[in-house]
């Protein structure tokens, strides 16, 4: 473990987050590596007040960037292993589902990979359950994408 000071921590976290976003906890764990806890919680709090660092963004943004491959179960496990809060995690999807129709956008994952299932019902369903989507979602994506018209 370096022992960097605030300020070095401090422009190594913005240089990264510069890069791509993270959760508080995976930022707080790569800052940890390089300095001792009691230098990274207040560069922390100071990324938190500038608006740098936000859970509920990163969430938004990471839902966002997964809807129509993966379904609500997915996208949430992949929050919560980022150590975003299941409070956060629950209110950024609730706000999305009524942008995102997730059976639609299984019934296009469906047109999109047909040669993984290559018409066999229960590989589709798999296929589906796989990315995230509940059961219900499933079958009824693929009702949909099976009925003529």
């Amino acid at each position: 473990m370096k022992d960097e000071g605030p300020d070095a921590l401090f422009q190594y976290a913005i240089r990264i987050l510069a890069a791509r976003a993270y959760s508080e906890a995976v930022l707080r764990r790569k800052l940890t590596r390089r300095a001792q806890p009691e230098v990274v919680e207040p560069v922390i709090g100071q990324l938190k007040a500038l608006g740098y660092l936000e859970d509920a963004q990163y969430a938004e943004g990471y839902a966002r960037m997964y809807a129509g491959r993966w379904g609500r179960a997915k996208v949430r496990r992949g929050l919560l292993q980022k150590g975003v809060s299941p409070a956060v995690v629950d209110r950024v999807l609730d706000q999305l589902e009524p942008e995102n129709d997730p059976v639609s956008q299984a019934v296009g994952l469906l047109e999109r990979h047909q040669a993984r299932y290559k018409g066999n019902k229960s590989k589709a369903i798999r296929f589906l359950v796989g990315r995230g989507y509940a059961l219900g979602e499933a079958l009824e994506a693929w009702q949909r994408f099976t009925s003529p018209g």
